[in-house]
């Protein structure tokens, strides 16, 4: 009876040290979620004004980044690494 007692209290302590890396342990991102957050709130305003914002990595597509995907001197200004 110990044994299943000391058993026990091992695997809960050793599920309390690796909880941060369990898959279960983080179904969200929190950066994903804010970049997500910030990117709505920037094209809000972007599509108010865009001839003077550019909506960057939140839509590549978008009309304003134009400029942005033009090569200058070979390298193009635009880069997203998502």
């Amino acid at each position: 009876m110990k044994f299943k007692i000391y058993v026990f209290i091992i695997t809960i302590f050793y599920f309390y040290l690796i909880w941060d890396d369990l898959s279960i342990a983080e179904i969200v991102d929190p950066y994903e979620l804010e970049w997500i957050t910030f990117c709505k709130t920037w094209m809000r305003y972007v599509n108010q004004y865009p001839d003077a914002l550019s909506a960057g990595c939140c839509d590549y597509n978008h009309p304003s980044n134009d400029i942005l995907k033009e090569e200058y001197l070979g390298d193009p200004m635009l880069i997203c690494d998502a």
